[in-house]
């Protein structure tokens, strides 16, 4: 009987050890994993710092200002005038498309005009 107990506590010894390797290999995964992660994070970060840097150049008023003398021919741009700023309380309603009943077709924009501004 004492035999018995000795061969099972020695495969219960064995199947721990093993269950804690396994465990074992699951933290290395998880560990290279997240430090993966952490790299790509670190990449995308820097990635947006040199976009930011870039929209910063490309936004600047003096470089944008050479580009406006320089291509205003093709443009026509025209200074903005103080009556073209509005709230947003001014701006006039969004249509909403509205479904017919019975019917498949769309009423499009105002109370079924042809045309939806969207």
């Amino acid at each position: 009987m004492v035999r018995y107990i000795n061969i099972f506590f020695i495969l219960l010894v064995v199947v721990c050890a093993a269950a804690v390797y396994d465990m074992k290999l699951a933290a290395k995964k998880s560990a290279s994993y997240v430090s993966e992660l952490q790299r790509e994070i670190e990449a995308e970060r820097e990635t947006l710092r040199n976009l930011r840097a870039e929209w910063s150049v490309l936004n600047q008023p003096e470089r944008l200002q050479r580009l406006v003398e320089r291509y205003n021919e093709y443009l026509e741009l025209q200074p903005l005038d103080v009556h073209q700023i509005v709230r947003a309380e001014e701006l006039p309603a969004r249509p909403v498309m509205l479904e017919p009943i019975g019917g498949s077709d769309h009423m499009g924009g105002y109370a079924g005009s042809s045309t939806a501004v969207r």
